[in-house]
């Protein structure tokens, strides 16, 4: 037994070091990009208050030299990045894990993310965060050296997994997408190593920069669970309307597989000139990841149904043009804003709660992790004791989003990679 579990770990003391040295200068890098992209955003909101019609200017040129640099030269920043861990560690093949991940790739990241930002791109940094961490970890590969299969894919699921706990404060959620989502086919014996190492990444993440939540604490809100039937309707409303997020995203990144260049320019223009339509009518509310909104709703300020149907478009149309971003914090905008107008037809139940739930629900039936999803929320809103609505309608919501779009949205995304690597 004791060799069976050793033979799973790392055996030279030197790989121990080279991991400690990564996990610092994850939580080092992955720190500097949620601060420059927060500064970014926000100097784009604040800007474009003042001059709203040079929204029609600025986001689509952003959009244009961003989508056209990433396609044809840095093709492997595009998206959220987590379809590129996923297909890093489906790979065998040590020359696509290079073009997917590596120092430079996050080095890209960052810095177009950051350009997106202050173009008012409606997009999420956590997924790119789970990209940067991959990316990092597998970048000390080649000081490291491994040369097992099962501890090199190891060894990128941690990264994916520092990279959410540093950007969310979430340490379980952390764990449970590096398992869930992005090592579908690890063994679970990788689990330990995941933990061990996750956990070594949220301690070094306390000590740099504190141990707020990311969202407020909630922990003193309740929930009657004899009320949780009260909570299905809202429950299939997201769960439909993630699964639709899924399957128009899909349907249209297929339709748009695009490989001339005057095409890519026209393409990226006309996205980028909807994303502006919807900057300018919001007063650039829909811009950036979605966090600031979040934290209103949650503080009873009302952004209203339209907030939810343009957030919505915004989010979908940048998505589906590769620009670099995620849709995590942004779906948990929408998720909010849903719970916030759904909460009017509720009596029984706290307002915060029925928006933690549609967070959850909405969540979940996008990137179809109903685990990551229930903990990642209930952990930035220390709510853990809502543990229990929370994965029923995490579940119920995966549940009835499978039947619209069967395959998951970042497992079809990391399928495209490996074919066009």
């Amino acid at each position: 037994m004791k060799k069976y579990i050793a033979y799973h770990f790392p055996r030279e003391l030197k790989t121990y070091a080279l991991l400690t040295l990564a996990s610092a200068l994850t939580v080092v890098v992955i720190t500097f990009f949620l601060s420059v992209s927060a500064f970014s955003q926000h100097a784009f909101k604040t800007f474009i208050v003042e001059h709203p019609a040079l929204n029609f200017i600025i986001t689509p040129i952003t959009f244009v030299t961003i989508i056209y640099f990433a396609k044809h030269y840095c093709h492997f920043v595009q998206g959220s990045g987590i379809p590129q861990l996923i297909a890093a560690t489906d790979s065998r093949n040590k020359s696509i894990r290079k073009k997917l991940l590596s120092f430079r790739i996050a080095l890209g990241k960052i810095g177009l993310i950051f350009l997106a930002m202050l173009g008012g791109a409606p997009i999420g940094i956590e997924g790119p965060s789970i990209h940067i961490g991959g990316s990092i970890f597998y970048g000390f590969n080649q000081f490291i050296k491994l040369n097992r299969k099962f501890l090199i894919h190891a060894l990128i699921a941690i990264g994916g997994s520092a990279g959410l706990i540093v950007a969310f404060n979430a340490p379980i959620a952390g764990v449970l997408f590096a398992y869930e989502e992005i090592g579908r086919k690890l063994k679970k014996q990788a689990l330990i190593l995941i933990l061990i190492v996750s956990g070594f990444v949220y301690f070094l993440e306390i000590l740099y920069h504190g141990n707020k939540p990311y969202l407020m604490d909630l922990s003193s809100v309740s929930f009657d669970l004899t009320l949780v039937w009260q909570l299905l309707p809202l429950t299939v409303v997201v769960g439909i309307l993630g699964g639709l997020f899924s399957r128009i995203t899909l349907y249209f990144v297929q339709k748009l597989i695009i490989n001339s260049k005057i095409k890519v320019l026209v393409m990226a223009l006309g996205v980028g000139m909807i994303v502006a339509f919807f900057n300018y009518l919001s007063k650039g509310q829909i811009a950036g990841s979605g966090h600031t909104e979040v934290l209103q709703v949650l503080n009873s300020q009302s952004l209203g149904l339209d907030f939810v149907v343009m957030k919505f478009f915004a989010v979908l149309t940048s998505f589906v043009s590769t620009l670099p971003g995620g849709v995590f914090m942004p779906s948990i905008s929408i998720g909010a804003g849903i719970g916030a107008e759904a909460s009017h037809f509720y009596t029984q139940i706290d307002t915060q709660v029925i928006m933690l739930i549609a967070m959850i629900g909405y969540l979940s039936a996008v990137i179809r992790a109903p685990l990551t999803s229930a903990f990642v929320i209930l952990e930035m809103t220390m709510s853990l004791h809502l543990l229990i609505p929370a994965l029923v309608v995490a579940l119920i919501a995966n549940f009835i989003s499978k039947k619209i779009q069967h395959q998951p949205i970042y497992e079809a995304l990391a399928d495209r990679f490996s074919k066009t690597v």
